[in-house]
């Protein structure tokens, strides 16, 4: 999970849902989508080998009025309609998309990453978006925003104690610093650019945390040699296994947070 890069799933989800509530254009949809990419290709939607932008559209003439973003993990299918071909892909890749009409049923959409390229030359992505039948029952799943808000709380008093106690400044002072940091910033509240601006400002707050939590989480799981043992160790993983779970729920609650109540 990186702590700078937001899934392309959630980009997808998010901006063509403002496009489709009339509030954004479809170049900006685009834009928004392909910021950190050369190309998307859509394929299995209709016809194979549609770009962003003519995806968008056929997901409007098919009824799409919202989409969903979904950051599954091993033994947490978060938000998956069920077994078949969207889950395993998206379980996979580890996100996905969800764009439904309002009876249930619809295309879900799983990325696929590839770099071109070389260090020396410079690489560039392209990314590849297979489309999938799928359909989903039920109400909204979640989680909701209060959740985000309660669990990304407890979640960072609980790491700061584990790795208090593990004398993390010992082992790893950047990690003691990052923590400094973010109880300082969650106090004062920062502005996140990732979501169209209809989306709540809580949303924007929660996905700030999570980016400064996944620094966080990034930084403990570097190998520290012979500094931590491996009671230590076990203990390290333990919370930060933790922590990451909280981080992805606490982003699939603010990416999808568009028009729900909190």
């Amino acid at each position: 999970m990186s702590s700078s890069t937001p899934p392309r799933s959630a980009l997808l989800a998010c901006w063509a849902t403002a496009w489709l509530a009339g509030e954004t254009s479809l170049r900006e949809l685009v834009a928004r989508v392909t910021t950190y990419d050369e190309d998307h290709r859509v394929s299995g939607l209709w016809v194979d080998d549609l770009d962003l932008e003519q995806a968008a559209g056929r997901l409007r003439a098919d009824g799409v009025r919202r989409l969903r973003v979904v950051l599954p993990a091993p033994g947490d299918p978060l938000g998956l309609p069920g077994p078949g071909p969207f889950t395993r892909a998206a379980l996979l890749a580890g996100e996905g998309v969800l764009a439904v009409r309002e009876d249930g049923t619809g295309t879900g959409l799983v990325p696929a990453l590839t770099s071109h390229g070389s260090e020396l030359d410079g690489t560039v992505t392209t990314v590849l978006w297979s489309s999938y039948p799928v359909e989903v029952s039920g109400p909204e799943p979640g989680p909701y925003l209060h959740e985000a808000e309660h669990d990304l709380r407890l979640g960072l008093v609980e790491a700061a104690r584990v790795l208090v106690e593990l004398d993390v400044a010992r082992w790893s002072p950047d990690v003691a610093d990052a923590l400094r940091d973010l109880r300082r910033d969650a106090r004062h509240g920062l502005d996140d650019d990732e979501l169209p601006g209809s989306w709540p400002a809580r949303a924007r707050q929660v996905l700030v945390q999570t980016r400064q939590l996944s620094a966080v989480v990034a930084l403990a799981s570097r190998d520290t040699g012979g500094a931590v043992d491996s009671r230590e160790a076990e203990a390290r993983d333990r919370v930060l296994r933790d922590l990451a779970r909280v981080v992805r729920r606490a982003r699939v609650a603010a990416y999808n947070a568009y028009g729900l109540a909190s």
